[in-house]
């Protein structure tokens, strides 16, 4: 009964919350050939990210890769490359 009443702030004293901090922007960059998905970042803006993604885009074509997408998020990868299994076996 106490643990609740701790944990649960009443209406007239309010416990002041941690904030967590927003979320920094990430490239999300996909390929068709070898399907994978890169992620590139963090970046503290979106023009930041921007500036830097022509530069991820012709290190992959210098790679020959096919079907390139672009995506700008804000969140946090838990892996920063991903790559399909089969593609790996047959390289």
């Amino acid at each position: 009964m106490l643990l609740k009443k701790l944990t649960r702030p009443s209406s007239s004293r309010r416990i002041p919350w941690i904030k967590q901090p927003p979320l920094l922007w990430w490239l999300e960059i996909k390929t068709a050939k070898p399907y994978c998905i890169y992620w590139f970042g963090p970046f503290a803006s979106p023009q930041e990210a921007r500036l830097y993604q022509a530069g991820y885009v012709e290190d992959l074509v210098e790679e020959q890769t096919e079907g390139i997408t672009i995506k700008l998020q804000q969140c946090q990868p838990k892996q920063l490359t991903i790559c399909s299994d089969s593609e790996l076996d047959s390289q």
